[in-house]
């Protein structure tokens, strides 16, 4: 009784997860979302995925991340109950194991985002017109404070864009890169632990 109630609870919240993510990608596109279906999607998650837009940690400038927030929360309690249904169980290990996993997830998420922008825009700098395209503004406002909080650790004299470009792309992939290792051990040595 209680495993199948589970069971149903699991699907339910993967069901719904599914819904979330089809209502995020049709915020995409206007005519999608204001469409009766984008209208009826909009009705069942936005009352869940408003909830996470109040937290500012999860905006960077005009871009709103807190989706893959609520849609990370949703993932773990399905994987909660999962836990449950296989072990009879629910251990803080294991909540601890999937928070940094989800927490991981975002912040890795949140760095190869970062390094596609940097690499189009590096790519626009190297092979495009002078264009006073508002994209190309918008991605220059969005850029601006990382780049410069990334090459302020470098001596004051002046550098050019692409220098600076290319170092904040550098340094942003072995950031990427070390945490991802230290992530990775931690979250391998956590597993072991919880084995034995």
């Amino acid at each position: 009784m209680v495993r199948s109630l589970l069971l149903t609870v699991r699907q339910l919240i993967n069901v719904y997860l599914f819904l979330c993510f089809i209502k995020i990608l049709l915020s995409w596109v206007p005519s999608a979302a204001y469409s009766s279906f984008g209208r009826m999607l909009s009705s069942i998650c936005d009352p869940y995925l408003n909830w996470f837009r109040r937290f500012r940690f999860t905006r960077i400038g005009m871009v709103d991340f807190s989706p893959v927030l609520s849609l990370g929360i949703l993932s773990i309690a399905a994987q909660l109950i999962t836990s449950l249904l296989t072990t009879g169980t629910i251990s803080l290990w294991g909540l601890c194991v999937s928070i940094i996993e989800l927490v991981w997830s975002f912040i890795g998420f949140m760095l190869n985002l970062l390094i596609i922008f940097l690499i189009i825009r590096l790519g626009y700098d190297l092979f495009g017109s002078s264009s006073s395209s508002p994209f190309w503004y918008n991605l220059d406002r969005f850029l601006s404070p990382v780049i410069a909080k990334v090459t302020g650790f470098f001596p004051q004299k002046p550098l050019q864009y692409r220098t600076r470009l290319i170092l904040t792309i550098l340094i942003i992939i072995l950031l990427r890169i070390a945490l991802g290792l230290l992530v990775g051990s931690l979250l391998f040595q956590f597993k072991v632990i919880r084995i034995i």
